[in-house]
């Protein structure tokens, strides 16, 4: 019988020591479970930039196709031959200061 009062009280404390590592466990695994949390926060806003940068970068490539198109214009060489080279069309009058 004595046996059996030994073995019972080693039960208690092998209960108490299992359910203390489970609790150190469960304990690790909520801490890094909210810096988890915490980094994947970050993460989306980081997305967020990201693709409002892909937009602006979007919108600005169709700009510059829009200006590639437009440079390859006859409107376009009149009006860099005004403002570079002074030049004036046929049917244009130019008027000059004295100043």
């Amino acid at each position: 019988m004595k046996k059996r009062k030994k073995r019972r009280g080693s039960n208690r404390r092998e209960m108490i020591c299992i359910s203390a590592v489970v609790v150190v466990l469960m304990c690790v695994v909520f801490t890094q479970s909210s810096r988890l949390r915490e980094k994947n926060a970050g993460y989306e806003a980081r997305i967020e930039e990201l693709n409002a940068e892909i937009a602006e970068e979007s919108e600005r490539a169709e700009e510059i196709e829009e200006l590639k198109e437009y440079v390859k214009t006859p409107e376009y060489a009149g009006e860099v031959a005004r403002q570079k080279l002074g030049m004036v069309g046929e049917d244009e009058i130019l008027f000059r200061s004295d100043d």
